[in-house]
């Protein structure tokens, strides 16, 4: 193993052996770049000291977690202090120097082999070391080697999934530059996740004050196309670090007064940002320097922390922007990546429905159609949306799936994104809807008219779906029909479905006009009439697992044994029953449900049981049963209270209208579940493709599969286990930048731009949203980003960014729910609804906002929630 190599050597090494910043360096520097003179000291040079501190007495004994990184952290540093050079180290660092008789100062910094990855920057997580003289070079070294030690890093590391315990570092010794000018740039806006914006921060001197943060630098936001200053801010800039003659480095008093940079300068790096992120085909974010006016490169490293987007939805320069919404975040709730066969699998489903519905598949065109599912997302094409309908209309549906948007579409300025002639994707489309859309017109009248004898009508289609979905798996199609051949039988059910969904809509909206016209208090009185409605799927799960809960069957024991005897057949009659009937039932449902690639309950049997045993606990008095008939009851006074205080008309006319929300409303609820039984079912169909490929060696396991695209998957067969590996490995790529973003936006456009609501001022200590169902309490909060993060404590209060199915446990016990995400129709909103719990949605940022602990009142009749502490 070699212990050094110089920037300019004609090999390029691994970067096990050099790390990611020295890695880095050497190509930038083997690519033309102006990248100041180094060498690098592998990873090997350090093998003695490594080796030296793993014999640190009770080090092994010490597990490296988030509660020992410190004392951890703390005996390595103390050991490594006492570490000396041997000679063969020496003679290394000699050799390095002589190379570079002529240079006085150096820049001394560490490069680790985890470090500046596209998964993982490490950025400023080690140490550097400016204005390093010979004499000072073996300290500055090792002051290097041991902040690979540093408590920072081991969490950092933990974080991101690396083996804390394996501590590997190298050490780049570089040509120091003096640099006049110095600082960090980005090859997108970093704030807004815009693609064609680059952004730089400056200040006189060397860059540490930019990079450490001590100062306020120069800002300058730059446009990558028409290369034009589109913002620049003056920074404070209260000091400037320079080079100390003699070595090291000083703080001198700043200049407050004038930019630090040129236009030509701004020009220059603006040039050479492009260019790295070009040479690295991926946003980079760059450290630079001038020195008697060259540009120097001194490192760039990967952009992490942004939301990239599909090549096949951005748009280049000089094309109209598109405007997309995040339809699985802001209508599923769905706030992890959808893996690449879940996407193929929910795009087969939608060009099934969109060509029943409107006559032709709006999705095959993915910039000009209305709707596509990749990229780990579904997206929502608003520009031709908006072109098609136009804006108002999209803007008014768009408020009963998730109000905070709604009312982004209605304040932002969004006329760039409407194009002027409606896309060739759209023609045609009006009429094939209403040609196709005949019958259910036909059978909305019917639903009006009798809603009763129509959901008895409906029944018998519904459970021969049943019956199919149940035998699906053993139909003879390929992998490559089964969505679409189960999906056609899924939209001929729904066709049936929609109009009772219609009907009860349509009845909602008439009684909540009616009543806001009537009573100032109207629009509460209408949320206390959506409650307890009968026939939802989802509340009818609740009850159910309740039920099991209170079977000692359950309660009296552990998981374990409870496999060991359902498997035995052990249980009675009654019991074995229920846990069958619940598993045929409801075994479809899991937290993001709408991908195929996500395990179901019934292959989940111990999370499960767990979910139940968790309800076991649960007061009569507060279980679901009992909590919806008490919802029901006061759905039913409430209503008599005001048809007591109507006459004539607008009594028969609130009757009819009400009786029609009752008998249909629960419904609605049917259309996503006979959804999630369809692609339940096709994920039966792709478990059986998965387990012959692995028994055939072909993949390395059965989950495999998911990775792969519904093409790929179809023709595996065929295929040798290097090739399939070879479409795997292809297709992490993307999800590997994916898996970064901790919070998919709302709205996002074909430049990646990202956009959000203007702010605005709130009334001190107290947060809005949109008021979805009433009541006032006091409790504290608990931020959860999945169901089963942590436990959810009787009469705390849920915030989360959105709810599916996966989380109606949790309701259980929650006094409140609130919500960043969400409109009257969104899953939380329609369960709180259904179980009499305070609900608010659309509250910007509510998981940043609040904290677990914390004590608030929500008075969701109002929609808002007071900060007690």
């Amino acid at each position: 193993m070699e212990k050094y190599y110089d920037f300019n050597s004609k090999d390029i090494p691994e970067i096990l052996e050099v790390g990611g910043k020295a890695l880095s360096l050497i190509k930038l520097k083997k690519g033309g770049f102006n990248v100041p003179d180094g060498s690098v000291l592998t990873v090997d040079f350090f093998k003695g000291w490594i080796d030296e501190l793993k014999l640190l007495p009770d080090l092994n004994s010490i597990a490296p977690n988030q509660s020992t990184f410190k004392v951890f952290a703390d005996k390595l540093k103390s050991k490594a202090k006492g570490l000396i050079f041997s000679e063969e180290q020496k003679a290394v660092v000699r050799t390095v120097l002589n190379n570079y008789e002529k240079r006085e100062l150096f820049a001394v910094r560490s490069s680790s082999p985890e470090e500046d990855l596209s998964g993982a920057s490490f950025a400023g997580g080690y140490e550097t070391i400016l204005g390093v003289t010979n004499q000072n070079i073996y300290d500055a070294i090792k002051t290097a080697f041991v902040s690979c030690m540093d408590e920072r890093v081991f969490v950092y590391k933990n974080q991101n999934g690396f083996d804390t315990k394996n501590i590997r570092i190298a050490v780049i010794i570089q040509e120091q530059i003096d640099s006049e000018t110095s600082g960090v740039g980005f090859s997108l806006n970093p704030l807004t996740n815009c693609f064609d914006e680059v952004v730089i921060d400056a200040n006189f001197g060397l860059g540490e004050s930019v990079v450490s943060g001590i100062i306020t630098p120069d800002e300058f936001v730059v446009d990558k196309n028409t290369k034009d200053i589109i913002e620049k801010k003056l920074g404070n800039k209260e000091q400037i670090i320079v080079l100390n003659s003699k070595g090291g480095t000083k703080t001198i008093s700043g200049n407050r007064e004038e930019f630090s940079m040129s236009e030509k300068q701004i020009g220059e790096l603006l040039d050479l940002i492009i260019k790295v992120e070009k040479f690295y085909d991926f946003p980079v974010d760059i450290e630079w320097a001038f020195y008697k006016d060259e540009l120097y490169l001194l490192q760039s490293r990967p952009i992490t922390t942004y939301v990239p987007l599909p090549i096949e939805m951005q748009t280049t320069f000089g094309e109209q922007p598109i405007l997309y919404i995040d339809g699985s975040l802001t209508k599923q709730g769905i706030t992890t990546p959808i893996s690449v066969l879940g996407c193929d699998c929910i795009g087969a489903t939608q060009s099934v429905m969109f060509e029943d519905m409107m006559g032709k598949d709006v999705t095959l065109d993915t910039k000009g159609g209305m709707a596509t599912t990749r990229g780990g997302r579904m997206y929502i094409n608003i520009s031709s949306s908006a072109k098609f309908q136009g804006l108002k209309k999209v803007i008014k549906g768009w408020k009963s799936v998730d109000i905070s948007t709604a009312d982004m579409l209605e304040t932002l300025d969004l006329e760039k994104y409407i194009p002027k002639k409606l896309p060739e994707a759209m023609k045609g489309v009006l009429f094939g809807a209403i040609k196709n859309n005949m019958s259910t017109i036909k059978f909305l009248r019917k639903a009006n008219k009798d809603p009763k004898a129509y959901k008895e009508w409906y029944q018998p289609f519904e459970d021969e779906f049943d019956e199919y979905l149940k035998k699906a798996a053993t139909e003879k199609m390929t992998l490559l029909e089964a969505p679409r051949i189960v999906f056609k039988k899924y939209i001929n059910l729904l066709n049936m479905m929609l109009p009772m969904t219609y009907a009860a809509e349509f009845a909602r909206s008439k009684i909540e006009q009616m009543l806001k016209k009537t009573f100032v208090d109207g629009k509460e009185k209408m949320q206390y009439l959506e409650r307890s409605l009968p026939d939802n799927v989802t509340i009818d799960m609740g009850m159910s697992m309740y039920q099991l809960s209170q079977r000692s069957e359950i309660k009296d024991k552990d998981f374990d044994i409870f496999i060991m005897m359902l498997k035995d057949g052990r249980f009675g009659k009654i019991f074995s029953t229920m846990w069958e009937e619940y598993i045929q039932t409801y075994g479809c449902r899991a937290n993001n449900e709408l991908d195929v690639g996500v395990k179901r309950q019934s292959e989940n049997l111990k999370e499960l049981f767990n979910q139940i045993k968790g309800m076991s606990e649960i007061d009569g008095d507060k279980s679901p049963a009992q909590i919806y008939n008490k919802s029901k009851e006061l759905r039913e006074k409430t209503y008599l209270e005001i048809v007591g205080e109507l006459n004539g008309k607008s009594k028969k006319y609130l009757e009819k209208k009400y009786n029609i929300l009752v008998e249909l409303g629960g419904k609605r609820e049917a259309l996503k579940y006979w959804y999630v039984r369809s692609l339940a079912a096709i994920r039966e169909i792709i478990l059986k493709k998965a387990d012959d490929l692995y028994k055939n060696k072909k993949i390395e396991a059965e989950s495999d599969i998911f990775w792969l695209h519904l093409d790929q998957a179809a023709k595996a067969e065929s295929k040798s286990a290097e090739v399939i590996k070879s479409w795997i490995t292809e297709n992490k790529k993307y999800y590997s930048q994916l898996s970064r973003v901790n919070n998919f936006p709302k709205l996002i456009d074909s430049r990646g731009l990202i956009l959000t609501m203007p702010k605005t001022e709130a009334k001190e200590g107290e947060i809005a949203g949109q008021p979805i169902s009433p009541g006032v309490v006091i409790g504290r909060v608990k931020v959860l980003h999945t169901p089963d993060e942590k436990p959810l404590l009787p009469g705390e209060i849920l915030v989360t960014k959105a709810t599916d199915p996966g989380w109606t446990p949790l309701f259980i016990n929650a006094s409140a729910i609130l919500l960043e995400v969400g409109g009257l129709l969104q899953h939380g909103a329609l369960v709180a609804r259904e179980y009499g719990k305070p609900c608010i949605v659309g509250i910007e940022d509510a998981m940043a906002v609040f904290s677990d602990g914390q004590l608030v009142e929500v008075d969701a009749g109002k929609g808002i929630i007071k900060l007690l502490e």
